[in-house]
C-alpha cells in the first residue's frame, strides 16, 4: 500500500523556495513581515559605558565612631552572634532558636569535627556493618529518646540567650 500524496509541495523559483498547495493548485503567500521593535542585537556596539541618571546624595543615617578604635565587623558586630534553629529529631525541646557566643560556636564546631572523625574511623576500620548497627540503634525508641534528651541538655547549656 502506497502513501497518499502530500498536500503541499516545495519548489524553487528564481532562487526562492515557494510552497504550492496541490489541492488548490496555487502557491501559498508568505506571511506579511511586520515591523519589529528594536532589539539589543540591532544597536550599534560602542565601547562606552551606559549612561545613567546621577543619584541624589542622601545623608548617612549612622555616624562613624570618633575614637581611634576600629569599627567592629563580622558576625559578632551587632552582638547577635551565631544562631540556628534546632529540629525535633535531635533536640527534645525543638524546634527553637539557639544563640551561641564565640565560645559556644567553637565548642559546637569541635564536637561536630570529632564526631565526623570518629564516624569516619569506625566506617573505615569496621566497614559497612557498623552502618547496620548504627541503623538499628537509630530506630530504637529508647536510644532516640536518650540522644534527644542529651542533645537538648547540651544545646541548652550552649544557648546564650537564656
Amino acid at each position: 500500500m502506497d502513501m497518499p500524496p502530500t498536500r503541499y509541495r516545495v519548489v524553487e523559483q528564481g532562487r526562492r523556495l515557494i510552497v504550492i498547495d496541490t489541492l488548490a493548485g496555487r502557491s501559498i503567500a508568505p506571511p506579511a513581515v511586520t515591523v519589529r521593535t528594536e532589539i539589543f542585537a540591532d544597536r550599534p556596539r560602542t565601547m562606552e559605558a551606559p549612561r545613567s541618571q546621577p543619584r541624589p546624595q542622601q545623608p548617612r543615617s549612622g555616624t562613624r565612631p570618633t575614637s581611634g578604635a576600629p569599627e567592629p565587623r563580622g558576625r559578632y558586630a551587632g552582638g547577635e552572634g551565631f544562631s540556628f534553629v534546632t529540629a525535633r529529631w535531635y533536640d527534645g525541646e525543638g524546634p527553637r532558636r539557639v544563640r551561641l557566643d564565640q565560645d559556644g560556636t567553637t565548642q559546637l564546631v569541635a564536637v561536630l569535627l570529632i564526631a565526623l572523625v570518629v564516624a569516619g574511623f569506625f566506617v573505615t576500620l569496621i566497614g559497612w556493618p557498623i552502618l547496620l548497627v548504627l541503623g538499628f540503634l537509630a530506630f530504637n525508641p529508647k536510644t532516640r529518646t536518650g540522644l534527644r534528651t542529651a542533645g537538648a541538655t547540651w544545646l541548652t547549656a550552649l544557648d546564650k540567650s537564656e
